[in-house]
């Protein structure tokens, strides 16, 4: 490259001069757009301009007209409060701003009558914008908007940022005077740096402008230096609140970015980070899938009830416990809400639907055969006397119930290899012990103390003696009894026959 093209492109860059026409804040744009801007320029600032929209995706321009650090400083600071969409923080703002009229006058030495007319923009603004924000967070983005791109008001705005800033620096002296440049000493800085129209701010006044409009309510600003610095990235400096030990407070907390270069400040913008949400069913093909938004429900008219049929039951699937497939009854062994199954499969409910009777002598319920698996043994009806409580009203979805599982005085015992060793059974059982263990969590019905001590005191069947339980189902021998044993015959039980009497 020749000599005088190099230096052509550092003057370029050295005296770069901001556009004064357009908006005073502009709409957000691509950064790529500077970096097509600066692709002729010094090779450092096509380095790090070429770098710059692998951070920042857009920037918004604002008009460089002396006051555009303090302009980009003032929207940011409302547009973050918009984004947080907090009513409540913007009314404390509107406070926080009214309260600070008292620091003008006793610190920074203003007349009220010379500033009260540009507090007022600032109230109003941030007034307004807390009406909207509940409603209309877009009508209240467009508001902000057109404030600060009208000249009125916005140089209203920025002016009484200005005050601030002085203001600040007057209170605080000590902090701050080692930072003036060329011995101004503060009143001399504030009357030739600060309160100027048009005055483009310095480092010294944008750490003012921090300190005292966006720390105190826990904003951070990064400034990105796009300058001839080495590097192929441009630097940045990060203005937040930290302890003692340099550590970041809130670190956390809301981050305003601005783009520095040779005096002038924009706006830039990183993309919301996405959200990344695990597939724990992608991972782990046991969670229940009634948490993921990826379940496909078939409606069915006849078990919507009276409920309108454009109803979306994926909604109240979400909720633990609900589900489509019986009135919620006593179970002895818990039931799955949720099938278990691959992703790509839609959503079935369990395929047990009916419940079994809990060992009660006070009552009994029913269950559809026609809901259990075929391999679930079914039993005959039990004495019609009981008042097993049924459907009051026929459903297509629910049978009407054609078998009853008798109720027995006794507990059995506490290993029922009927349902153990059946494979259709003890699939549906989260862990075995459900079925002996007294205090299932699964488990809705829970027996009384008297019923288990009679289980654990049951050691041999019970012989009854009389013809009334001889005859009964609760009797073992009883062909209703679910635990039926027949009676075996042996010639020692009969009674020898009476002998027979001569006859005379």
């Amino acid at each position: 490259m020749a000599g005088h093209d190099m230096e052509a492109q550092e003057a370029l860059a050295r005296d770069f001069q901001p556009v004064l026409e357009g908006p005073l804040v502009g709409e957000k744009k691509s950064s790529r757009a500077i970096t097509e801007e600066y692709a002729k320029a010094d090779p450092i600032y096509v380095a790090k301009t070429a770098a710059l929209p692998q951070k920042f995706s857009h920037y918004r321009p604002i008009l460089g007209d002396g006051n555009c650090g303090w302009r980009a400083a003032g929207f940011s600071y409302f547009e973050t409060l918009l984004r947080l969409q907090n009513r409540a923080q913007l009314e404390e703002e509107l406070a926080r701003m009214t309260s600070l009229n008292n620091l003008l006058t006793t610190v920074g030495g203003f007349e009220e009558w010379l500033f009260e007319d540009m507090v007022a923009e600032t109230t109003n603004l941030l007034r307004d914008l807390a009406d909207l924000v509940p409603s209309s967070p877009h009508a209240a983005e467009e508001l902000l908007r057109q404030r600060f791109n009208n000249r009125e008001v916005s140089d209203s705005i920025v002016y009484h940022l200005r005050l601030l800033a002085s203001s600040w620096l007057k209170g605080n002296r000590t902090s701050y005077q080692d930072f003036i440049p060329d011995g101004l000493g503060v009143d001399g800085y504030t009357k030739d740096w600060i309160e100027p129209v048009n005055q483009e701010i310095d480092h010294l006044g944008m750490t003012l402008l921090i300190d005292i409009l966006l720390k105190p309510i826990g904003f951070a600003v990064e400034i990105v230096y796009l300058d001839r610095s080495e590097g192929s990235q441009a630097n940045s400096h990060i203005f937040r609140q930290e302890d003692s030990n340099g550590a970041p407070i809130n670190p956390g907390c809301p981050m305003i970015h601005l783009l520095y270069r040779p005096s002038h400040y924009d706006i830039l913008y990183k993309e919301p980070a996405p959200i990344q949400v695990m597939d724990e069913v992608a991972r782990n093909p046991h969670v229940n899938r009634a948490f993921t938004r990826q379940i496909s429900v078939h409606e069915t008219p006849a078990m919507m009830g009276g409920f309108p049929q454009q109803l979306d039951m994926a909604t109240l699937l979400c909720i633990p416990g609900f589900g489509l497939s019986s009135p919620p009854q006593h179970q002895p062994f818990h039931t799955p809400q949720y099938s278990q199954q691959p992703i790509d499969h839609t959503y079935n409910s369990s395929p047990i639907s009916a419940s079994i009777s809990p060992i009660s002598p006070g009552g009994s319920s029913t269950a559809s055969s026609s809901a259990l698996p075929g391999s679930f043994p079914a039993q005959p009806p039990s004495q019609p006397s009981l008042g097993s409580p049924t459907l009051s009203t026929p459903h297509s979805s629910f049978p009407a119930p054609t078998t009853q599982i008798p109720i027995h005085t006794n507990f059995p015992p506490h290993t029922r290899p009927a349902l153990a060793s059946n494979p259709s059974i003890s699939s549906h059982l989260s862990h075995p012990s459900e079925l002996s263990s007294p205090s299932s969590a699964t488990s809705s019905f829970r027996p009384s103390k008297y019923e288990w001590e009679a289980a654990a005191d049951w050691q041999e069947p019970v012989v009854f003696q009389t013809s009334t339980f001889k005859n009964s189902h609760y009797n073992t021998a009883h062909y209703n009894n679910p635990n039926f044993q027949p009676e075996e015959w042996t010639p020692e039980s009969e009674e020898p026959p009476a002998p027979r009497k001569r006859s005379s």
